[in-house]
């Protein structure tokens, strides 16, 4: 597997057999993002415009980053109920 990086955003490279090029995802965020090209050139070109695209949008007040959730549910019982 391949990897590219641009403006601290990184990139996985794989090739797709179904597709006939080479695909790829950003990594460690949230959304899904993805780009294809069929030489490394334009997949270098795709991967640039797609992390300008991402920044552009995330720039936008109606499309706020989203936060990471920690995977934990507070709540508080009544002192009857503890043990």
């Amino acid at each position: 597997m391949k990897t590219m990086t641009y403006k601290g955003y990184t990139a996985e490279i794989v090739y797709s057999d179904e597709d006939e090029c080479f695909v790829g995802h950003l990594v460690n965020i949230d959304d899904i993002v993805g780009f294809h090209g069929d030489t490394d050139e334009e997949l270098r070109h795709a991967f640039e415009n797609m992390v300008e695209l991402y920044i552009e949008t995330l720039a936008e007040p109606e499309n706020p980053i989203q936060k990471h959730f920690a995977g934990r549910l507070i709540s508080r019982l009544r002192q009857a109920l503890h043990l």
